[in-house]
């Protein structure tokens, strides 16, 4: 993939997983190119790939391509999945992180500490993701990286279209500091584990870290099966 249709591909993914979409909508071509100031000949290529990855639906001769919708057991496939791929990720951090990807993680979590019982949910979420594209990064391994950052895409916006629809929403201000804490005790124990060179330790933790989030994203989802 050339840098400029990486830079497509990201644009559209951020577009796409924004929150903007409910589960379902359709994804009109002509207007995600407007959006982005493209032509539909990329927008169109990147759609293909979205759905033979799974992260959209439809796109068959004579059908659009809509947001998928996810049932309880595609979720915990997801988290599953990316359990694996972050522990690994987590462990070659531990094995290959400079000095400088260490210190960007700390100060990630620092960050996260600062608006910790804050009202501001959308600054903690980016941060949330930041750590989690700093670690890829710090794995010092292409595959990993690249594999890791799609799967973000498809996973925080899970997490966020889903939980926040009942879940998150009926969360109290203490309880939901408490996940964030939680999380934010994950993140800095996993720096740890790679600032230590603890391979197998960091591997375990992010792998923890990860389920934690699929059990919560997947109790909302029954949550709103439920609720119809």
């Amino acid at each position: 993939m050339s840098k400029k249709s990486g830079d497509v591909y990201g644009r559209l993914s951020d577009l796409i997983f924004s929150g903007e979409y409910e589960m379902g909508s359709n994804l009109a071509e002509r207007n995600l190119a407007t959006r982005l100031g493209v032509s539909r000949i990329p927008v169109r290529e990147i759609l293909v790939r979205l759905v033979a990855q799974g992260t959209l639906e439809g796109g068959a001769k004579g059908e659009g391509v809509r947001m998928r919708r996810y049932t309880a057991d595609e979720i915990r496939q997801l988290y599953d999945f990316r359990a694996i791929i972050e522990g690994g990720v987590a462990r070659s951090a531990a094995m290959s992180a400079s000095q400088a990807d260490i210190l960007r993680l700390s100060i990630i979590c620092d960050e996260m500490e600062s608006v910790l019982e804050g009202t501001d949910a959308k600054r903690w979420g980016t941060l949330d993701r930041q750590f989690h594209e700093a670690l890829a990064e710090a794995a010092r391994n292409d595959r990993f990286e690249k594999s890791l950052k799609n799967l973000l895409h498809e996973s925080f916006y899970v997490f966020y279209m889903v939980a926040r629809k009942r879940s998150i929403s009926e969360l109290s201000a203490d309880e939901m500091a408490s996940h964030q804490r939680l999380a934010l005790d994950d993140h800095r124990a996993i720096v740890e584990h790679v600032t230590a060179r603890s391979a197998e330790e960091a591997e375990s933790r992010a792998r923890l870290h990860i389920l934690r989030s699929a059990d919560r994203v997947i109790r909302a989802a029954i949550e709103n099966d439920l609720g119809g």
